[in-house]
């Protein structure tokens, strides 16, 4: 007991707890990855909207100035204003007109200042800046524009208009300005067809830096997000040196490698950090406007550790309960050891058949062991039942039964189960007889009818075979009915063989109903294809069933062929209100000219292949792969009396009753066509009803 229940219970313990254990770290890394992946994509969805909504606020601007605003400067500089006041995010709004652009330059050379500030140059050229007070963010300053043809946000734009046409909003690399990291998007005003200024934002990082620390406090993952350029822009690292630096002139330099050369493709990294030890899984997103870049990173310990803390209570607690099972089982083996000899003997009396044994001394005690004696003395009843009834059985009494002991007591069920399945098997055989008897008597009658003489020899051939099946059941049953009652009387009859013999007699009686199935299915078969063929009815029929329908009736003459035939139609397959003996003859007709004539009386292999299509007729594809025929023999194939197989006893009139039938018969048409491969085509077409 402790070889083969506690040393298994103990592996099987640490087996569930390693698995448990392997299982949660695979699945806290695959569920880790997942949120890093999904974290990147949030971050990316989160940065792309904030540049999303310059890059709009740029290009409405500049729209504006193409309808209307331009020229117009008091409402620009409202409007300006107005744009930087609406968006807490913006720290700066503009427009730059290119000099004298709307003809006011010389005008505005000595205006006077707003109260805010200045908005020309000393050559009055329009270039309007409003931004945020750096001490005051609600204060809004208004100064003009400075080096305008050495930056970028101008320049820039101005040149990409002038070098291809490029209208697009220009989004300048990252910079800082005042301790703040900025941004510029700036879009060309194009009017008829010219360049005429630009409309600007500067939009500072402050959100998006704060948006980063809240997903590292919430979900303990550190970002990088790089510019265009790959410059770090903003992070979550508390390393120094790393803002506003190219990300591969740093330490990551790496890492980021191995994450650019990716492309497209999307693979979680694995790699040690270079300024904190230990692993770290790394990804990337990408930021569609603008073509940032988003690098999140997650430690593997973060990941891991919380199942590690798991799994060391859970570990004690296993080896505790391992040890107190261990405990348990040495105590009660030795507390049971000496009793269990006792009923070792009680057992290995009752296992020689000795019926005579006495227990009821050990009955009262009130322990397993107690329990186990009073089993013995039900078995032993039970025995003495089981004898009683099987020796019934044997002289043919069925009307006794064995008690059932209790809801699992199989054995019971299987002797009174072999006792109706012997009494339903008789009644079967009995009632099988005499339907055989019927149809055989049928199938005498039909037996006039020359078409329907090499139908009833395979009648009698198929259904011998497994009422001689039958027979042989029967009788082997009955030996070992009388076999096993002498051995009952003579109080020899063991466990095992009665087990055996249930069994053999549950088989025998399989056997019976199988076979006596069998013969009832092929006289079914048989019968309904005679009867077809003797009568003039019409019903309702699936045609390719009732083919395999009159395949049962040729199978005493195709098995010996090597013939294969295969029937199909279209699904799914409709009813058709039809003549079933003039298609079985039709079938049979064209299935045996096809043996005699194309497969030299069926010693050639070959194919047959029947295909049933339907729309307002019935279309039959018949086509065999045999020798095929001459020209001469397809022009006359459906005369009267033409044969090429006189000699071996054709009349000449098989395939001109196929072709009466199908044209007189179901009022359709048939015909024979020659196909390029070896072999004959036939193609029979009728109405699916046909005319009264």
């Amino acid at each position: 007991m402790l070889l083969y229940l506690a040393l298994p219970v103990m592996l099987i313990i640490a087996s569930i707890l390693s698995y448990w254990y392997s299982t949660s770290l695979n699945q806290a890394v695959i569920q880790a990855k997942l949120n890093l992946s999904q974290t990147a994509d949030t971050i990316a969805a989160k940065v792309n909207e904030e540049t999303q909504l310059a890059v709009r606020t740029t290009e409405i601007m500049a729209l504006a100035q193409q309808n209307g605003l331009f020229g117009d400067r008091e409402a620009s500089i409202n409007f300006v204003r107005a744009v930087l006041k609406m968006n807490p995010s913006f720290v700066g709004a503009s427009f730059g007109y290119e000099p004298n652009a709307d003809n006011q330059d010389q005008a505005y050379i000595n205006a006077p200042p707003l109260k805010e500030g200045v908005y020309v140059d000393q050559t009055g050229r329009f270039l309007p800046y409003w931004h945020r007070d750096f001490n005051d963010s609600e204060r809004l300053l208004l100064e003009p524009l400075v080096d305008m043809e050495s930056s970028l946000y101008y320049e820039g734009v101005r040149q990409q208009f002038l070098r291809d046409g490029n209208t697009e909003t220009m989004i300048t690399e990252p910079y800082v300005y005042e301790g703040r990291m900025l941004v510029e998007q700036s879009s060309p005003i194009i009017i008829n067809g010219e360049f005429v200024g630009m409309a600007s934002v500067d939009r500072a990082l402050t959100d998006i830096t704060e948006f980063l620390q809240t997903i590292k406090q919430q979900l303990k993952i550190d970002v990088l997000l790089l510019s265009q350029r790959d410059n770090v822009i903003a992070t979550t690292l508390n390393h120094s040196g790393l803002k506003t630096k190219a990300i591969l002139d740093t330490d990551y330099a790496s890492i980021a490698k191995q994450l650019k050369s990716q492309g497209q493709a999307r693979e979680i990294l694995s790699a040690n950090d270079p300024f904190d030890s230990g692993i770290f899984y790394f990804d990337k997103a990408k930021v569609a406007t603008g073509h940032w870049t988003v690098i999140v990173r997650r430690s593997e310990t973060d990941i891991i550790g919380p199942i590690q803390a798991q799994f060391s209570p859970l570990l004690a607690a296993a080896f505790a309960s391992v040890l107190l099972v261990f405990l348990l089982f040495w105590y009660f083996i030795n507390r049971t050891t000496k009793r269990i000899n006792i009923a070792i003997k009680s057992v290995e009396q009752l296992a020689n058949g000795d019926l005579s044994i006495h227990v009821q001394k050990y009955m009262t005690q009130k322990d397993e062991l107690g329990t186990m004696f009073r089993s013995f003395e039900r078995l032993i009843k039970a025995s003495k039942d089981i004898d009683q009834v099987c020796s019934a059985i044997a002289a043919g009494d069925f009307s006794q039964t064995v008690s059932k002991r209790s809801p699992y007591d199989s054995l019971s069920d299987s002797i009174n189960l072999m006792s109706s399945k012997r009494h339903e098997a008789e009644q079967a055989l009995l009632e099988q007889t005499i339907e055989l008897r019927r149809t055989q008597q049928e199938l005498v009658e039909a037996e006039k009818m020359s078409s329907l003489g090499s139908l009833v020899s395979g009648v009698a051939h198929e259904v011998n075979t497994p009422l001689g099946v039958c027979v042989t059941a029967t009788s082997h049953l009955r030996e070992m009915l009388i076999e096993t009652k002498n051995k009952v009387a003579s109080g020899t009859l063991s466990k095992t063989e009665f087990s055996e013999f249930i069994s053999e007699v549950d088989l025998s009686c399989d056997i019976l109903l199988k076979n006596m199935q069998r013969a009832a299915d092929l006289i079914s078969s048989f019968k309904r294809v005679a009867v077809d063929q003797t009568t003039e009815e019409l019903r309702n029929l699936y045609v390719s069933s009732y083919f395999n329908e009159v395949l049962k009736s040729l199978y005493h003459t195709l098995k010996a062929t090597p013939v294969d035939i295969t029937i199909s139609a279209t699904e799914p397959e409709p009813e058709v209100y039809s003549d079933p003996g003039a298609l079985a003859q039709i079938f049979t007709n064209l299935v045996m000219n096809s043996i005699i004539h194309g497969f030299q009386n069926g010693r050639k292999k070959g194919q047959i292949s029947v295909h049933i299509e339907y729309s307002d007729s019935v279309c039959i594809h018949y086509q065999d792969s045999g020798q095929g025929m001459t020209d001469e023999v397809q022009k006359k194939v459906f005369d009267p009396f033409y044969t090429t197989n006189r000699a071996g006893g054709g009349s000449g009139l098989g395939m001109n009753i196929v072709y009466n039938l199908v044209v007189h018969r179901l009022k359709g048409q048939i015909a024979v066509k020659q196909k390029e491969s070896t072999g004959v085509y036939f193609f029979t077409q009728f109405p699916v009803t046909p005319p009264n």
